[in-house]
């Protein structure tokens, strides 16, 4: 029924072999299987104990494995077989560009990076894929934001971030029309955003730019480069960097195309207005406006376009996994369902999907850009590695560890040891405090094997219970790739810093053990030995500062 790796040194048993029927343990069967077991030449021991068998291994066949490992070979915990000469393309992140990276995107860009890390670990070829939505509503919000407000400046002038610049215009913009009903009523309706004109400054540099009119583009490609170049320098903080990016922008010809195909093949509909609609037939999203009666196509339609063009580039039998908030489900579900009936055949069947639960403030309230005041990425960050918190595990670390090391495993083990399937309430000052959570108990135990490993001192007693933890990593890996769930992984990792913590010395397989387990989750990305050198170098005096606020 199951096999039970032992989690304390204490334990006399290193594996329970626990069985569903009592009955045929203690038969002639199970008695034959005793016997097998006890002539095994790995064991020291084996007992029958009720439902359960106790396995004990030889201590010199531990030791040795605990050498082999403390050297960094693989000593069963090699894993690139598990998808060797696959492909997959793992798509998360997908920015606007009209705001920057707050702590609500946060849980996405970790567990994306997880999932990419995992499937690489396990030997697959992957590629990081980014759906940027650069145009649309929102982008010609933040346009009209520029023009009414802040024309002629630069994030440079403003000592701000490009992409926190692009929000200052667009939260402008949006405060200007806060109280009109056409406001109100896009709040309450995901799908209204672009449903319909509005007949404001926004609408007419979207209809200036669809037509091609230089000013409206030389200002939307300023605006999306500040925005853009943000976005990277805050992924590049935790690691993240993308292999490949798509861009809302460049699928509007094909998202056309799709548009005229499916009116002609009578699976879109298209109104007396001018705008095209699907219908369907989903009580959750009864409707898709895919165009609007000015001709300019919709988000929908842009995905449309992009989902298109990525699976059609996808290798044989190489899937498309998108991750994105439970909140995207009905719309991309539908989007599928189009997408489907437009394209039949093998073609949308490689696209699969991972849904998260949203990030909220401890009261439940949901956190978002749109008009209230949210937290940033680079700003919590930094936040969480000047804290208390950060400092206690500097002291346990004695200098083994760097600080924004520490940060980074305190913010991802938090996010990612979370179940993916339930809301996150997330507490900024809990963080950086250090309450305890499992984030904390990660870094905690990545600051004693460290520490442990750079002590002096004679090798003392085999430490039995990384050891044979080190072999359930491929299980544990195994199952995360081929649910498309990270939670296997991220238990594994906290049962093995658990043991770390617990055991009166970790032993020299400790840290490496660890240390796989956390670099096939994307922690440690960012923090190579050059990386944090950089970080420690000092500024120029005469280096303008641009600063996240």
């Amino acid at each position: 029924m199951a096999i039970e790796t032992r989690r304390r040194e204490g334990h006399q048993a290193d594996i329970r072999l626990v069985f569903a029927d009592r009955r045929w343990l203690q038969s002639p069967a199970g008695d034959r299987l005793l016997a097998v077991l006890e002539e095994h030449p790995m064991l020291e021991q084996a007992r029958r104990r009720k439902s359960t068998i106790h396995l004990r291994f030889s201590d010199r066949l531990l030791v040795d494995l605990e050498r082999r490992l403390a050297d960094r070979e693989p000593a069963g915990m090699g894993s690139e077989d598990i998808l060797a000469g696959r492909h997959v393309t793992i798509g998360y992140v997908g920015p606007n560009a009209n705001k920057a990276l707050h702590v609500g995107h946060l849980r996405n860009v970790l567990i994306g990076e997880a999932l990419a890390s995992a499937f690489a670990a396990a030997g697959a070829t992957v590629r990081r894929h980014s759906l940027i939505g650069d145009i649309g509503r929102r982008m010609c919000e933040a346009m009209a934001g520029y023009l009414s407000f802040h024309e002629g400046r630069s994030p440079l002038d403003m000592k701000l971030a490009g992409d926190q610049f692009v929000e200052l215009c667009s939260r402008d913009y949006a405060r200007k029309r806060a109280g009109s009903p056409q406001s109100s009523r896009e709040q309450n309706d995901p799908n209204a955003e672009e449903r319909t004109r509005v007949g404001d400054l926004a609408d007419a540099l979207m209809t200036k730019w669809l037509a091609g009119a230089e000013a409206e583009l030389e200002l939307w490609r300023r605006m999306r480069e500040w925005a853009l170049r943000g976005h990277e320098d805050t992924l590049a903080r935790l690691g993240v960097v993308m292999d490949h990016c798509d861009y809302e922008s460049d699928a509007i010809p094909r998202a056309l195309t799709l548009i005229e195909e499916g009116v002609e093949a009578g699976v879109l509909e298209r109104q007396e207005n001018g705008a095209v609609i699907f219908r369907t037939e989903r009580p959750d999203y009864p409707t898709i406006v895919l165009m609007r009666e000015d001709g300019f196509p919709t988000e929908h339609a842009r995905l449309l376009g992009v989902y298109d063009r990525i699976l059609e580039e996808l290798h044989a039998g190489e899937p498309y996994i998108e991750v994105a908030g439970f909140e995207w489900q009905p719309a991309i579900l539908a989007l599928c369902a189009l997408h489907e009936r437009l394209r039949p055949g093998p073609l949308t069947e490689a696209h699969l999907r991972v849904y998260h639960a949203s990030v909220t403030y401890k009261d439940g309230a949901k956190i978002g850009s749109s008009l209230g005041d949210v937290v940033w990425i680079d700003d919590f960050l930094d936040e969480v590695a000047a804290g208390p918190g950060v400092d206690a595990l500097a002291g346990l670390a004695e200098g083994a560890v760097e600080r924004q090391v520490l940060a980074d495993i305190l913010v991802r083990g938090t996010f990612l040891c979370a179940p993916p399937s339930r809301p996150l309430a997330f507490s900024p000052a809990s963080l950086i405090r250090g309450r305890p959570s499992p984030g904390w108990t990660i870094a905690e135990a990545w600051c004693r094997v460290r520490r442990a490993g750079e002590a002096d001192g004679a090798a003392g007693p085999v430490a039995r219970t990384p050891v044979m933890q080190s072999q359930q990593y491929r299980r544990s890996l195994r199952r995360t790739v081929e649910r498309r769930d990270v939670t296997s992984l991220t238990r594994y990792l906290l049962s093995v810093s658990e043991t770390c913590l617990a055991a009166e010395e970790p032993g020299p397989a400790a840290a490496p053990v660890l240390e796989r387990a956390l670099s096939s989750l994307g922690f440690l990305a960012g923090w190579s030995e050059a990386a944090l050198a950089a970080e420690r170098e000092p500024e120029p005096a005469s280096a303008v500062q641009i600063k996240k606020v």
